[in-house]
């Protein structure tokens, strides 16, 4: 009996207890349902389904053009260095090979220094005032490479400017021929600048008309395969540091270029290899000068044909002129200005106008 009251207060405090975890089960359970109405009505736009594109943005740079190529090397055969003249030997400037120099006198014959000259065409007869012809024109050339002011609008006549300058250089090296060439005083060159070996002349022997043989030199670079398809423009090709001009046809000729390839170290390198020299070298090509074009979602262009493709921007099909591509891009030029390019459905014509 003494228990009763203290069971019935334990009996209140449990009914209580039931009655607030019940509340709190509706409070929660309401608070998820409110969640899951509001969650079904606010989708986060990161996880929304994403819309179809229609249109891409068209951005510009500077393209170059680049294409990895192999080349190979053209090297021009040991020639003689032949002289029409004779005497005792009184001086060389040459002991078994050496350098001569357009300009210079690389021996003397009877106490007479020899004159060595180089041209485009070899001389075959005395000049003086007057004579016409391509020989002249071609002495004339190498005058004014010298630094003679020798120009003249009748460039095959031998003048008295062309005389003042070859008396200049005759007095220079101490040959007294009054400006005039004469073949017993002067030896051709076939460049401006030659290595020379087997030089056969010596002090106190007759002079042999063959004098020695002008060393193999590199004439040309060219690629071994040209890229299929290349940007119109003039391009340059690089190799071993050094940057060169290049013709269509993938050959660089260029005097300057070659030379500056000739005496680097990795042409001394491979120069004396055969097999190395059969291989090639790694080189690269482009553009002479960047050209501003259009960077072009790929999947834009259509009607390609010819170098030339179509793009929509808007409502109007464009004509554009493709240049190269590059991870999943077009790089083309056009007329007009493109900010941006139709995709997919947006596209809804198949041609564009030959002219823009």
């Amino acid at each position: 009996m003494n228990n009763l009251p203290h069971f019935k207060k334990s009996r209140g405090r449990l009914t209580s207890a039931l009655i607030l975890l019940s509340a709190v089960i509706v409070l929660i359970g309401g608070g998820c349902a409110a969640g899951i109405v509001i969650a079904s009505r606010f989708t986060p736009q990161t996880l929304a389904p994403a819309e179809s594109a229609h249109k891409a943005p068209v951005t510009t740079e500077n393209f170059l053009d680049s294409h990895p190529v192999k080349v190979s090397f053209d090297l021009a055969a040991d020639t003689p260095l032949s002289w029409s003249g004779s005497g005792m030997v009184t001086a060389t400037a040459i002991q078994g090979s050496g350098e001569i120099i357009s300009g210079s006198s690389p021996f003397s014959v009877n106490n007479v220094p020899v004159l060595a000259i180089h041209s485009s065409l070899p001389f075959y007869r005395d000049l003086g005032p007057l004579d016409q012809g391509d020989d002249v024109a071609a002495l004339r050339e190498e005058l004014s490479r010298m630094g003679y002011a020798v120009q003249s609008s009748k460039p095959k006549i031998f003048d008295r400017f062309m005389r003042a300058a070859l008396l200049d250089v005759q007095t220079k090296k101490g040959l007294a021929d009054e400006g005039l060439l004469k073949l017993e005083h002067v030896v051709w060159l076939p460049a401006e600048k030659i290595q020379v070996g087997e030089w056969k002349l010596t002090l106190g022997s007759q002079a042999e008309q063959e004098l020695g043989l002008v060393k193999g030199h590199l004439s040309a670079v060219r690629v071994q395969k040209m890229p299929e398809s290349l940007a119109p423009g003039n391009h340059v090709i690089s190799l071993f540091g050094k940057r060169g001009a290049i013709s269509q046809e993938g050959l660089c000729s260029d005097k300057a270029f070659l030379d500056t390839i000739a005496a680097s170290p990795e042409f001394a390198s491979i120069s004396g290899n055969h097999d190395a020299l059969a291989a090639g070298a790694d080189a690269s090509m482009q553009l002479e000068n960047p050209v501003k074009v259009f960077k072009i979602p790929v999947g834009a262009v259509f009607a390609y044909q010819d170098g030339h493709a179509c793009v929509q921007t808007g409502s109007e099909a464009r004509r554009i002129t493709i240049l190269g591509s590059n991870g999943g891009f077009v790089m083309a030029s056009s007329s007009k200005s493109l900010q941006s390019v139709n995709l997919g459905s947006a596209i809804n014509t198949t041609s564009c106008k030959v002219a823009q």
